[in-house]
């Protein structure tokens, strides 16, 4: 097929897609079928990037007025959204002998000249296995540490869970000042950075991060491709293992969903390499609504598209089937405009362990629009009583986040209808959780639940998390959505206490 068949037949295929991805309407009685014998993946959390908004963009400063209300942020993330897993990053112009986060933060340069700064790695010393603390600068890491991380770790233990801390290294191309070295072409260096910042957080905090991240989005890098990831997961792995660190490994992490397959192939090509790696991870900035997407890969394969194409038009099922062979896991950890859409299109076709919308918190001018970049909105109409609200994506993801636990383990759901999209779980304490999304209003039957006392909650445009009175189950549960939107049910594990 020529480039411009192809052109031809994408183009085609997507606008039948379009006209034709509305479903049929539910019936008066959707039945939802749920089968524990059938399994996928294991959870292994609901993450946010530690961000607040300490980077005051419109005024050029710092701005540290979120803490007055941190408490309050962390109380929500953990106990209403369930959020229970942090990316925490390190930008590569850590390694330069100039501590700018300590100059932003104390006023001494505003935003726009602490950014120039952010990627401008000028190395320690010319011996990657020779490290000189003066070159090395993790004030902003020890901020996201303090502030951040170790408040909802703590949290999360109240409850009796675990914290998930994802170490995350960013090296975009986006800035003018680049400095005099590259960690892409030198992962002995790559390598001496990550391995300086884990001994930084366990000989100062007690932290040792549960993955390595090994770079975000490297197609918006400026020399990071999969060959160059494999080198540094192969470096890095190596030099951490021999002090003692073991974090699952977390790649390619690519902005654009269709460029991932093509950065693991190439990744997992370098030798040594695809037996070091954990989860396989992309974000979604070039995909459409999953309304769009679904069935593109079986339509584009029908239309005789070679692999390679399908994987750019439609990669979430290729991703998926890559980590599958591998017995690996997979991620979605970062959309700013993610939804709970999305999320269900990412557990059923992506399988992933993990997901994430992107900040914890933002602060955003009256009337701005909600963009979806953060989980939580601060209200600022009052500047001297500001209020937290969730998100108006959060709302949904709350029906997922609040409810599957880490560990969690996705078991099989259908629905009799395509109108209603039920997703099942079972907990590692034995309950089970299932969601359901429906595009309206109706009554569904949930059979193939353990008996037992359960209790449902909903999300609609105008209610958020509604509870309904408890509900007892002979393996059978009916409820009623009183408009589209998101329904919960979940089995009650007090019972009995």
């Amino acid at each position: 097929m020529t480039a411009s068949r192809r052109i031809v037949a994408v183009t085609s295929l997507l606008t039948a897609l379009t006209l034709g991805s509305c479903s049929a309407a539910a019936s008066d009685r959707v039945e939802i079928t749920v089968d524990p014998a059938i399994t996928y993946q294991a959870m292994k959390g609901w993450e946010a990037t530690a961000r607040l908004w300490e980077y005051n963009k419109a005024e050029d400063r710092y701005d540290p007025s979120w803490l007055a209300l941190s408490d309050q942020i962390f109380d929500r993330l953990v106990n209403e959204l369930g959020i229970n897993r942090v990316r925490l990053e390190i930008k590569s112009g850590a390694e330069n002998p100039v501590d700018h986060w300590a100059k932003f933060e104390s006023g001494a340069i505003g935003y726009k000249e602490f950014r120039r700064h952010f990627y401008e790695k000028i190395n320690d010393d010319p011996d990657p296995n020779h490290l000189n603390p003066a070159g090395m600068q993790f004030s902003a890491m020890d901020y996201q540490v303090e502030k951040i991380v170790l408040p909802l770790k703590r949290r999360l233990e109240a409850r009796g869970e675990k914290l998930f801390v994802n170490f995350n290294y960013v090296d975009f191309g986006q800035t003018e000042l680049k400095g005099s070295l590259s960690h892409a072409r030198q992962p002995a260096e790559y390598a001496e950075l990550i391995h300086a910042a884990f001994v930084h957080l366990r000989g100062k905090y007690g932290l040792v991060p549960d993955a390595l991240e090994i770079i975000l989005e490297p197609d918006n890098s400026d020399e990071w491709g999969g060959r160059q990831i494999g080198e540094a997961i192969r470096s890095v792995s190596a030099r951490l293992k021999a002090d003692g660190f073991s974090p699952e490994i977390i790649a390619p992490s690519t902005a654009a969903a269709g460029k991932a397959p093509a950065y693991i192939d190439e990744m997992m090509a370098v030798p040594g390499v695809a037996s070091l790696v954990s989860t396989l991870s992309y974000h979604r900035y070039d995909l459409p609504k999953p309304r769009v997407v679904v069935g593109i890969a079986e339509r584009a394969q029908a239309l005789g598209l070679s692999n390679r194409l399908v994987d750019r038009v439609a990669p979430v099922p290729g991703i998926a089937e890559r980590a599958r062979t591998r017995r690996l896991s997979t991620a979605m950890l970062e959309h700013l405009t993610g939804d709970a859409a999305e999320l269900h299109d990412d557990l059923t076709r992506g399988q992933v362990s993990a997901w994430q919308q992107y900040a914890m918190a933002s602060s955003i001018p009256v009337g701005t629009v909600d963009d979806g970049g953060a989980y939580y909105l601060v209200d600022v109409r009052d500047p001297k009583a500001p209020t937290l609200r969730m998100g108006d994506r959060t709302r949904g993801l709350a029906q997922y986040f609040r409810y599957i636990r880490h560990g969690a383990t996705r078991i099989g759901a259908r629905s009799s209808e395509s109108a209603v999209k039920p997703t099942a779980f079972r907990n590692t304490d034995g309950t089970f959780v299932v969601v359901l999304a429906s595009k309206e209003a109706g009554t569904m039957t949930v059979r193939g639940l353990p008996a037992g006392r359960y209790l449902a909650s909903y999300t609609t445009a105008h209610e958020s998390g509604r509870q309904l009175p408890p509900l007892v189950s002979d393996g059978t549960i009916t409820v009623n959505l009183p408009a589209a939107g998101i329904m919960t049910v979940r089995q009650d594990r007090t019972l009995g206490r």
